[in-house]
């Protein structure tokens, strides 16, 4: 998975979901007045919202929705009960 993130912005929270997750994962900065990568590369060819956090899956999707993005690393790392269980009451 790769986060496209950018300080201050509201990608801490999924930030904070990989690390407690321990999921592996690649952190991508982006300078959302530039709208560029720390690569150089034009993010809104990669998000066409030129918004952060945009998470993209191994799968080769991207996520652009942050309570979404958080949702899937929680269901990804079940077992450290960051969200409720997809599916329950509680969730």
């Amino acid at each position: 998975m790769k986060l496209y993130y950018a300080p201050g912005a509201c990608s801490l929270s999924p930030h904070i979901a990989l690390h407690e997750a321990g999921l592996a994962h690649e952190l991508v900065k982006v300078d959302l007045r530039a709208k560029t990568t720390e690569n150089g590369e034009d993010f809104a060819t990669i998000n066409p919202k030129s918004q952060v956090p945009a998470l993209m899956l191994d799968s080769g999707e991207l996520v652009t929705e942050g309570p979404v993005i958080v949702q899937i690393i929680a269901d990804k790392a079940a077992g450290k009960n960051l969200a409720p269980a997809h599916g329950t009451d509680e969730r």
